[in-house]
């Protein structure tokens, strides 16, 4: 036991010491007033659970269930691990049907829904001109010439599956898959399916720019969230979101990038073009029905840009959004304006 553990233990124990007699108080059943917290790096960002509940053994053991399916699907999609499933189905699916896990033939299942439901703003097939942009590493900047080489490839359309034998393949060469739009949300809503199972009814997962609240914090309408502002460092934040059972992400131009000749090139590309998308530097996305989506949907509408993005939040009605555009000015979705504090008009 470390020397840590052994103060919390104490504590929690509560052992006084008067005049040689000892007194012992009850230990506190459960997390009622403080939550769990357990904190991982995955999916090459800081991941985390708060959780609340009566049964102590029980909400530790769901949190680590949680942790333990992410950390297989961190292991399953990891774009730059050589090991990944996703590695060697990029590597050699241009060659021969390959046999694939459960969870990706739902990701990508999910990817091709919201790929034609965005009019192809959203595309897992993006990671041959990704390669092009090495961004975190070389961070290049690539010609005209070798983006066009690279676009032909950018086809979900050359992504075949068949779900019956669990297998998929691509039709052309040098085809790429990258999850990175996708897996956290999916990976955020798995950990939520192994809490709720575990018996946990109050939590928040976070996993980077994607996070689910279940019901809300113990005496409160909800959980406050933080919006990040795109341009100061840090903690900065444009303002909060007091959130109940809802998935809520974010993309910005903030999150990867670099810059040459005084321009910025970030990570977000327009599918079409693949260039970094232009017109909006931050794109936050609510949504009741799945972390997936919330994900999926922030990076879609930021390459749609503020004119096609807005006009995609008011024909779904079930989703919310806030819109950073470059000329600093934050649109706000209807619904959003009954329930935020701090918001300003321009950043």
């Amino acid at each position: 036991m470390s020397r840590q553990e052994l103060i919390i233990s104490i504590i929690l124990v509560g052992v006084v010491l008067a005049g040689g007699v000892i007194f012992q108080k009850a230990q506190a059943p459960g997390y009622l007033d403080k939550p769990y917290f357990k904190e991982k790096i995955l999916f090459d960002t800081y991941v985390f659970i708060k959780a609340y509940g009566k049964n102590r053994q029980k909400v530790e053991n769901g949190v680590s269930k949680a942790f333990e399916e992410m950390e297989k699907l961190d292991r399953s999609m990891n774009y730059f691990d050589d090991a990944s499933e996703l590695s060697k189905i990029n590597r050699t699916a241009d060659k021969k049907k390959m046999k694939v896990s459960k969870a990706l033939l739902d990701i990508i299942s999910l990817s091709k829904m919201y790929e034609k439901k965005t009019g192809g703003a959203f595309n897992i097939a993006i990671g041959p001109v990704m390669d092009l942009w090495s961004f975190g590493e070389k961070e290049n900047v690539p010609t005209s010439k070798e983006l066009e080489s690279r676009l032909s490839l950018v086809d979900m359309e050359g992504l075949k599956t068949e779900p019956e034998n669990s297998t998929l393949w691509f039709e052309k060469k040098g085809m790429k898959l990258d999850l990175g739009g996708v897996a956290k949300g999916y990976a955020v809503d798995k950990a939520v399916k192994v809490l709720k199972s575990s018996g946990i009814s109050q939590a928040l997962i976070s996993a980077g720019s994607s996070t689910t609240v279940i019901d809300s914090k113990p005496g409160q309408r909800g959980w406050k969230i933080g919006i990040k502002h795109p341009r100061k460092k840090g903690d900065t934040i444009l303002g909060t979101l007091l959130l109940k059972n809802k998935n809520i992400s974010t993309s910005g131009d903030y999150q990867q990038f670099f810059k040459r000749d005084h321009k910025r090139y970030h990570h977000i590309l327009d599918p079409k073009t693949g260039q970094p998308a232009q017109g909006i530097i931050s794109a936050t996305i609510i949504t009741s029905r799945h972390a997936a989506e919330a994900d999926i949907l922030s990076t879609a509408i930021f390459v749609m840009g503020y004119q096609l993005g807005i006009k995609f939040l008011d024909q779904h009605k079930d989703l919310e959004g806030i819109i950073v555009t470059s000329d600093g000015k934050i649109h706000l979705s209807s619904g959003l304006k009954r329930n935020l504090s701090g918001f300003p008009k321009n950043i």
